[in-house]
């Protein structure tokens, strides 16, 4: 047996690159390859490197993985073929969705066409009531006859009751049927997926997933090939939307909580980086080379959000509050019909990628922009391909250039300018928008591209401390390696107040409790060790939508629910500026949060003393604007550069996985982890 110290891995699938973070021996790096069409083979060949790296016995003790699979057949539409069965009279809720209209007065407004056609929304004979009592017994002969009729042209099949959340029996009675008239056919119910009130959302959550599990199950099977080959029996997780990690058989049985898995994995990553550096309010920013993705941590918390619209289709599933827009390192510049300079949300990802790397890409990208600057190494490789080439990142940088008689330095700062604009906008929809001040906030940002664009991001919003992760470049697979095993439970109710008893509550959270554990034994959690956080959802009667409500796990009593009230009242009172104490209220369901903890390796220290000096490498100009100009830069070796510290203004700190740009009236200084933490002095240009 062999008796070498196994890693612990995390592995991220980007649109450009594939990051791979690993501890060893007490030893952390980063290893970073080209993105590939089919995603396991970039995380193979990132396997391959650690192999190349560590040698090809090296154990793995854990492979933790953000992957976009699902994320991409949503928006590319490449789901399974799926049927849905409903009661009778409501298979069209998919398609009529809810009254809001973002999209009022557009006359040529398209909505997202469904995901299972309305031939293959089949009605049930069943009905039952809003209590979950038994009005109609399900016609089981008339859902042999359904099922028949799709027989063949079906891959996965969703159900989707009225008031199944308040009794399963009818979806069960359901899928026992289907099973047997359509032997390996998968079978969703939305009492698992989502037990909850509001149908279209129930439905819309319930379908997705029903069609992303056979995509996502091939995808699982053909990297557990791939790591077979290898010889590489290793537990694979897979990072969650809400902030933690799956089992592989976890992803498998609900695919569609792997929906926004890549930047669950980079907020994660960022709220580690920052707590340990002292931090607890942040506001993250995630720039990679398709899209930037932006978040907010309060207290050193994640924000999750209940529900997100991924390609226009509601997903009512907790997940990080994270906002995507289409800037990143591969984003396109173009001139627009009325000539104005517009930078993505177009991506020239990673095949053929932006022109600099010599893959057969023309146009050009933000990444070219930043060569054509003086901000990345002219002839450096990055993750594996060719040294960048300047010369097809100016030729590029030309063709936006040229038509409106700019030279390549004004329009490569003019397209910075313009993604940089996108980014902050994105911030001020997380912040002030919200009605938080960012001032307040440490703005990280991290990334291939992000931490080149953090302090002029940080100067725009008048956030003056910046901080710059040791391994900004994959910290997302930094994150995912540390992420503790989460699941997340919900049962709507529908109770008014005064039906509400201890008794109740405790049956529900010991039902979630005695799920949880078994769940979370078989993810490879130690007995014992995970935590539940309850909570409830209340509203008053009559209202729409609830808020949800954390309470005690433990021992419950009538306290508990006098408390419950009176701390949804305070709830109220600060989100909306009122409260209605003498208005009736109602229980709208319960949650429960399970959290099992995983091994956590420690983030790498950065030894000190010495001078900045044995980091220097060759200086070289870099533009700063038409103001400025051109300005002899130091640049510096991140692998060298001591804790404690500080680095001049204007300055490059070039690392294996991001280059990191200091601007004029920047104070840079290297922190024990070798994070770079900015403060951006005021200044008048």
């Amino acid at each position: 047996m062999n008796s070498e110290p196994g890693a612990l891995v995390g592995v991220d699938v980007g649109g450009t690159f594939t990051d791979l973070v690993y501890c060893h021996a007490g030893t952390t790096r980063s290893l970073k390859v080209p993105s590939t069409p089919r995603q396991e083979e970039g995380l193979l060949a990132a396997v391959d490197a650690l192999e190349d790296e560590l040698g090809p016995r090296v154990v793995l003790r854990r492979l933790v993985h953000g992957t976009t699979v699902a994320t991409n057949a949503v928006l590319e539409e490449s789901w399974a073929a799926t049927a849905l069965l409903t009661t009778e009279g409501f298979r069209d809720v998919l398609e009529i969705g809810r009254q809001d209209r973002p999209s009022l007065y557009d006359l040529f407004a398209r909505r997202p066409r469904p995901v299972v056609p309305r031939g293959l929304r089949l009605d049930v004979p069943e009905r039952l009531d809003h209590r979950g009592r038994v009005v109609r017994p399900v016609d089981e002969d008339g859902v042999r006859r359904l099922a028949r009729g799709i027989r063949g042209s079906v891959e996965s099949v969703a159900v989707v009751l009225l008031f199944s959340f308040l009794n399963d029996g009818h979806e069960r009675t359901v899928r026992s049927l289907l099973e047997e008239e359509l032997p390996g056919v998968p079978v969703t119910l939305s009492s698992e997926v989502l037990p909850e009130v509001r149908e279209y959302e129930r439905t819309s959550t319930t379908v997705l997933s029903a069609a992303l599990r056979p995509v996502v199950a091939k995808y699982l099977e053909r990297l557990s090939a791939g790591l077979g080959k290898r010889s590489r029996p290793v537990p694979l997780l897979l990072m969650s939307s809400a902030g933690g990690v799956l089992s592989a058989q976890e992803a498998a049985r609900s695919p569609v909580g792997l929906l926004l898995s890549g930047p669950a994995g980079g907020v994660e990553g960022a709220r580690r980086v920052g707590t340990a550096a002292g931090l607890s309010d942040m506001i993250t920013l995630d720039m990679g080379g398709t899209s930037a993705d932006v978040a907010l941590i309060a207290g050193g918390e994640l924000q999750r959000s209940p529900e997100r619209t991924v390609g226009g289709r509601p997903v009512r599933l907790p997940a990080v509050d994270v906002h995507t827009v289409g800037a990143g390192g591969g984003s396109i510049a173009r001139l627009d019909g009325g000539g104005a300079l517009r930078v993505g949300p177009q991506s020239a990802g990673s095949h053929p990628g932006p022109a600099c790397y010599s893959r057969g890409g023309t146009s050009p990208t933000v990444t070219d922009a930043h060569l054509v600057l003086g901000r990345l190494p002219r002839g450096r490789t990055l993750g594996g391909l060719l040294p960048l080439n300047t010369a097809a990142a100016h030729a590029a940088i030309a063709r936006v250039a040229g038509p409106v008689g700019l030279s390549a330095e004004e329009a490569a700062w003019g397209i910075l300018q313009v993604v940089e604009a996108t980014m902050e906008q994105a911030i001020r929809v997380m912040s002030v928008q919200r009605g938080i001040d960012p001032r307040g906030f440490t703005l990280i940002a991290f990334g291939g591209a992000g931490p080149l664009h953090g302090a002029a991001l940080g100067a725009k919003l008048g956030m003056h401390r910046i901080l710059l992760p040791a391994h900004a470049g994959a910290l997302s697979a930094l994150g995912l390696m540390g992420a503790d095993l989460v699941l997340p439970f919900v049962r709507s109710l529908l109770l008014p107040w005064p039906e509400v008893l201890p008794t109740l509550l405790d049956q529900m959270v010991e039902r979630f409790r005695v799920e949880a554990t078994r769940r979370l034994a078989s993810a490879g959690a130690e007995g014992g060790t995970h935590q539940l956080f309850p909570a409830a959802d209340i509203r008053y009667r009559g209202q729409s939508f609830e808020l949800t409500v954390p309470f005690p796990d433990g021992e419950l009593c009538a306290a508990t629910v006098d408390n419950l009230a009176r701390d949804f009242h305070c709830r109220h009172e600060r989100l909306y500026g009122y409260s209605s104490p003498e208005d009736p209220l109602e229980l709208v369901g319960l949650r429960l949060t399970a959290v099992a903890p995983t091994e956590k390796p420690p983030l790498p220290r950065t030894p000190g003393g010495g001078d900045v000096g044995v980091g220097a490498l060759p200086p070289r100009p870099v533009y700063f604007g038409p103001e400025r100009g051109w300005i002899s830069c130091p640049v510096f070796d991140r692998a060298l550069l001591p804790a404690g510290g500080s680095l001049p203004s204007p300055s490059i700190v070039e690392g294996n996985d991001s280059t990191c740009l200091i601007p004029p009236h920047t104070d840079a200084e290297v922190d024990q982890y070798g994070n770079l933490l900015l403060e951006v002095r005021p200044w008048t240009q």
